[in-house]
């Protein structure tokens, strides 16, 4: 063989390779290019309870933390990378100021042969705040009514309060531990196991709290009710010259709910013992109630008010010409009695005693009279608040007659 046909037997043999090399590049590269990819992961706070130690806290960021990276690499190997695959954490041990920190993020996880060609961010700002403890009363929010002529006693919560954990300034923002409770339409006692509700002053819900109880028993006993007068109660008196008048309470009575025994008891209500010391004028005053054992208000926030009526005593002279005959036998008669004006000197409180004509009046009690004239006693009528200190005449003569 010649040697021209030996190189040209070679040189087609190596541009076979190359050319078998090249078709094989070729489909490889079209069955699985170099494509880029984004992707979104969320980032870990990692070694947070190495902050416990200095009593303080990662602020929980309610959004969340996430870069995003921009990916490049080959088709068939990028789309086995996700963020499930991808992991991002910021780790906060040995970060000591209160506030913002900035903490680097570090992404692990990723295949070789993967480039990463740019991220979002490389770091992540972190708040970092005091670890307080504290205790706080639990209340109940009722809605709804219980079925008519049913009310609710004070209810039970187990446990009373609850100890919050977390950042000062998150457990700051919370005004209200509660938990609510529907009663509508209820007719015996009620008996719940419900959600510990942490709200801000908007009433909106606060979050990143830990809490020893998250739920509460709540019992609500149901009782019939009662509607009863209030009595009130004074101790001392008015100034020398004055006298009260009238004690006045609004409302005069009050809805009251209880055990039925107490219940089945309950007459009157008696306001608290109010002290009053020479008074000379009105008072209005808001009291309280002495509730007996096994009673309490339906509405507690009802306010009761009383107004003392004070006034001052004054003496004062009135002719009264009026005389009624009263409880004479029907088989007698009054044989023309003479007009006959009788003079009162009465003492009482002054705007009383503006009206004495009004609220006066004179009798003569006949109830043993007979036949034949008479001597008889003139007698008042008059309010129980009014002192006679003299009355002339005391007397009246009178001619009694049997009718034919």
């Amino acid at each position: 063989m010649s040697k021209e046909r030996i190189v040209r037997d070679n040189t087609i043999k190596i541009l076979s390779v190359i050319f078998a090399i090249l078709l094989w590049f070729y489909v490889i590269t079209e069955q699985n290019p170099v494509v880029p990819k984004d992707i979104t992961v969320p980032v870990k706070i990692v070694n947070a309870e190495s902050l416990s130690k200095n009593n303080q806290i990662v602020l929980d960021n309610s959004n969340g933390y996430y870069i995003t990276l921009k990916l490049k690499g080959k088709k068939e190997l990028l789309d086995t990378v996700n963020e499930d695959t991808v992991s991002a954490y910021a780790d906060v041990s040995g970060y000591m100021t209160l506030g913002e920190n900035t903490v680097p993020v570090i992404v692990s996880g990723m295949p070789e042969g993967i480039a990463v060609t740019s991220r979002s961010d490389h770091n992540i700002k972190v708040n970092i705040d005091r670890k307080v403890v504290v205790q706080r009363p639990v209340t109940i929010s009722v809605t709804g009514n219980p079925k008519g002529g049913l009310a609710t006693l004070d209810a039970l919560l187990t446990p009373s309060e609850v100890v919050l954990t977390g950042a000062e300034s998150v457990i700051n923002s919370v005004k209200t531990v509660k938990v609510d409770v529907d009663i509508a339409g209820v007719d015996a006692s009620v008996s719940k196991t419900l959600p510990v509700r942490l709200l801000d002053e908007a009433g909106n819900e606060v979050t990143g709290i830990q809490l020893d109880n998250r739920n509460i028993n709540v019992s609500i006993p149901i009782s019939n009710t009662k509607r009863v007068p209030i009595q009130m109660v004074l101790e001392g008196g008015a100034a020398e010259g004055y006298m009260i008048v009238d004690k006045l309470v609004q409302p005069k009575e009050i809805l009251v709910t209880g055990n039925q025994e107490a219940l089945d008891r309950l007459v009157a209500i008696n306001t608290a013992k109010q002290t009053i010391n020479n008074l000379t004028t009105d008072v209005t005053l808001q009291v309280v109630l002495d509730l007996p054992e096994g009673i309490q208000l339906v509405n507690a926030n009802e306010q009761i008010n009383a107004l003392i009526d004070i006034q001052k005593v004054v003496t004062n002279t009135v002719d009264i010409s009026n005389i009624e005959y009263k409880n004479l036998d029907q088989k007698y008669y009054v044989s023309n009695p003479a007009a006959r004006t009788v003079r009162l000197t009465i003492r009482g409180p002054e705007d009383l005693l503006k009206a004495t004509e009004n609220n006066t009046t004179l009798y003569v009690d006949l109830t043993n009279a007979k036949d034949g004239a008479g001597t008889y006693e003139i007698q008042v009528n008059k309010s129980p608040m009014l002192e006679i200190l003299d009355i002339e005449p005391k007397n009246i003569g009178l001619d009694i007659k049997i009718r034919e």
